[in-house]
């Protein structure tokens, strides 16, 4: 346990008994609503200086501690309530502004940080062109979910013991929802309010939700035995072939040997039993233990959410399960974590858009854009120009104004004049070429020539 860990047990414990904790010197005083006072100490130096109780892994107080609540048990069954309404919790989920992932990774461009989601899946669902003018809840679902807590250790002689702790959810089905395999809990307490929960779960559910649990536990330490052993493969041969060596070595000192009788076939078969114990011997060996089994009730909420630009899309949360909302492209029918509220009001996933080339706005895919033969981009209907030498409408990116006559020609139908050189750009039908020295010339000194 961490020292952060056993100071936030410590205190929980002892706000469990409404006693009121004040730190002075590395000296915790403790009173309690009965006058009677208490001093701890998480220094092992303030401890044995003053003989005051340690508060440490192994120390007697600490046990003490430990043994008293494992007589109270642990919570089995626990009931989930949002502390805010319900709006402003789903909010958190859906960021329309700035990201800020609080746990996730941070990372600096240009002396500017940004925050990089790093968890298997998203802490957020994000919005881009568009800001969440309302959300309106619907119907609530309630809902059961089952966590086990497994205590597991690995051994090897190679190596010290290993232990850790491992979590699964799981629903009503049997169906597992999440693991912490990786590291990363799926449920999140931090805007919820928790309380003890009354239920029984029935014997069947619980054997069919163990042997699930059971069977992706067992496929999980299969993969972490075998990452286990590659790292003492190297070691383990080098004993195996000493050890060998050293069996050899014993041969041939009793064949040597006038004392002894020497049998090779005995030798062979012993041989064989000293070198297979040998190796069984550095097998790792696994501990598991089912430390908990918890039940989190908590409910689904269905709701619509209603954006700046009038879309309206729907999704549902799962109180509790961090994060669990599903928002469907209304397009392609597919699920999507990022999306763009379009200029004809819709809400669709990153591949159902497009976006004009001049002014930057986003439409979806069913908008009737023009499309840019030159740029290959989109473009509003109606907008950019239309070249008066090939009359074909392109970006406002590629409009070249002609000196001459300020007509509006496309890149590919500019050219400048020989005598004005590149201050003036002209319309390729403004411009003269003359026969002898094949020379382009804009009206004015076309004119002069003549």
């Amino acid at each position: 346990m961490s020292k952060a860990n056993i100071e936030t047990f410590f205190e929980t414990y002892i706000k469990s008994k409404n006693g009121q904790i004040a730190i002075k010197n590395d000296v915790i005083h403790i009173t309690f609503p009965t006058g009677e006072q208490e001093n701890y100490t998480y220094s092992s130096n303030v401890s044995r200086e003053s003989k005051i109780p340690l508060i440490a892994p192994g120390s007697p107080a600490f046990q003490q501690i430990i043994r008293e609540c494992q007589k109270t048990g642990v919570t089995c069954q626990i009931q989930l309530y949002p502390k805010e309404n319900l709006e402003t919790i789903i909010k958190q989920y859906f960021k329309d502004s700035k990201i800020v992932c609080i746990d996730c990774d941070k990372v600096s461009v240009n002396q500017k940080t940004f925050s990089i989601c790093t968890k298997p899946r998203n802490c957020y669902h994000k919005i881009n062109h568009g800001k969440i003018a309302q959300i309106k809840t619907g119907k609530q679902e309630p809902l059961r979910y089952f966590q086990f807590y497994y205590t597991v250790t690995c051994h090897n002689k190679l190596r010290p013991k290993n232990e850790e702790l491992i979590t699964i959810l799981l629903d009503e089905k049997a169906s597992i929802i999440e693991t912490n395999f990786d590291n990363y809990s799926s449920i999140e307490y931090s805007n919820l309010a928790v309380s003890e929960g009354k239920g029984k779960v029935k014997p069947e559910l619980f054997d069919q939700l163990k042997e699930a649990a059971d069977e992706k536990l067992s496929s999980f330490l299969c993969d972490k035995v075998a990452f286990f052993d590659l790292s003492l493969n190297k070691e383990k041969n080098v004993r195996l072939r000493a050890f060998e060596k050293r069996l050899r070595q014993e041969r041939r000192e009793q064949i040597l040997s006038s004392k002894r009788d020497f049998d090779p076939l005995k030798w062979q078969n012993n041989y064989k039993a000293l070198l297979e114990r040998e190796e069984g011997s550095y097998l790792t060996s696994v501990s598991v233990k089912l430390v908990n089994f918890l039940v989190v009730n908590t409910f689904r909420v269905k709701f619509d959410i209603i954006l700046s630009n009038n879309a309206v899309f729907h999704s549902s949360l799962t109180l509790g399960l961090n994060p669990d909302v599903d928002v469907t492209c209304p397009l392609c029918k597919k699920s999507f974590h990022e999306g763009y509220a379009t200029q004809d009001g819709l809400y669709v996933c990153g591949n159902c858009v497009k976006q004009s080339i001049d002014s930057g706005n986003v439409y979806s895919k069913k908008a009737g854009l023009s499309f840019d033969d030159l740029l290959k981009e989109y473009i509003e209907q109606g907008s950019g120009f239309v070249c008066s030498v090939c009359s074909k409408r392109y970006s406002q990116l590629l409009e070249f104004k002609c000196s001459y006559d300020n007509s509006s020609v496309c890149i590919s139908h500019y050219d400048y004049c020989d005598i004005c050189g590149n201050e003036k750009v002209y319309s390729k039908d403004n411009l003269s070429y003359t026969d002898a020295f094949e020379h382009k010339l804009c009206p004015k000194h076309a004119k002069k020539r003549e």
